[in-house]
């Protein structure tokens, strides 16, 4: 089979797409035959070695976090063990723990893109930051891949939805309420907020604080490191482990087929087009999900 494989930290120039053994399942296992997978910025920040303290890689090593293909002869979509070969290639093992079914009617594009970012969107807004009717939230990001997730997810929910972008017309589709353009506007004035689902780090992380009513709650996910600041003692800050389980991937498949949860699927590139599928994602390619389609023209042939 062939895989997009990294032989050591680096630029593009590590990744090489190779053919190698087709890998075998073990207890607790899956071996999915992939079709499509998507592109993570946590993909690249491990090529990178900029998570070699948390996932030390041995190499060379296949890319890619999650998928959506066939088990056995029937739809599934799930995420890979960080710590273990990735989804980048056409055939991956996950943990059947951590896949769950696709519904008829959800392509494998489509289920690969909710994947990773939806539970980051829902694990951080439902779970932890326990949103719910009333409440104003300020999503960070709100035009990339977990953004444009957390924004319905939040809408859904009966929040008042703020966001950062630069795209408010696609970000009011989504069901954003306010959009501020940070280039030229302060995302404070808009507040104080119940909730800052921080996607960005930084010196974003320190304002959000500052943004937050009393009480409030900061999510802060995989982010730029923090510039020294004062705590504020009276709100809380999470940094959430997003694992995927069975039970959470259907509540978000679940919101899909009903119409809560649209997959953004911005751009598809060929496995052969993978570097440029990363370089896409690492430029920060403007709205949704950059998926690879890697085998079938029809997402389940």
């Amino acid at each position: 089979m062939r895989a997009l494989r990294i032989h050591g930290y680096g630029g593009p120039e590590v990744m090489r797409l190779d053919d190698v053994p087709v890998p075998s399942a073990g207890p607790g296992q899956l071996l999915v035959k992939v079709k499509a997978a998507s592109i993570n910025p946590i993909d690249w920040k491990m090529r990178r070695g900029m998570l070699a303290s948390i996932f030390p890689l041995s190499f060379p090593r296949t890319l890619g976090r999650d998928c959506a293909g066939e088990a056995d002869g029937r739809p599934i979509a799930g995420v890979a063990d960080p710590r273990t070969d990735g989804t980048h290639a056409e055939y991956a093992v996950l943990p059947d723990a951590a896949t769950a079914p696709v519904p008829a009617g959800l392509d494998a594009a489509a289920a690969a893109s909710l994947c990773v970012a939806g539970l980051s969107a829902w694990v951080a807004l439902v779970e932890v930051a326990q949103l719910q009717g009333g409440m104003r939230v300020l999503i960070h990001g709100g035009a990339g891949g977990v953004g444009s997730l957390a924004i319905q997810i939040a809408s859904g929910l009966g929040a008042s939805v703020f966001t950062t972008s630069t795209q408010p017309d696609y970000c009011r589709q989504l069901g954003a309420g306010g959009v501020i353009d940070y280039r030229v506007e302060n995302f404070a004035d808009a507040g104080p907020y119940d909730v800052v689902l921080d996607t960005l780090g930084g010196e974003a992380h320190v304002r959000s604080l500052g943004a937050l009513k009393p009480g409030g709650v900061l999510v802060a996910l995989s982010a730029a490191p923090l510039p020294p600041h004062a705590p504020r003692l009276e709100v809380r800050v999470e940094k959430p482990l997003i694992q995927a389980t069975r039970q959470r991937l259907e509540k978000i498949f679940d919101w899909a087929m009903r119409g809560k949860l649209r997959p953004q699927v911005a751009q598809i590139f060929s496995l052969d087009d993978a570097p440029k599928a990363y370089a896409a994602s690492e430029a920060g390619h403007g709205r949704g999900k950059i998926l690879l389609q890697i085998q079938g023209g029809d997402p389940w042939r």
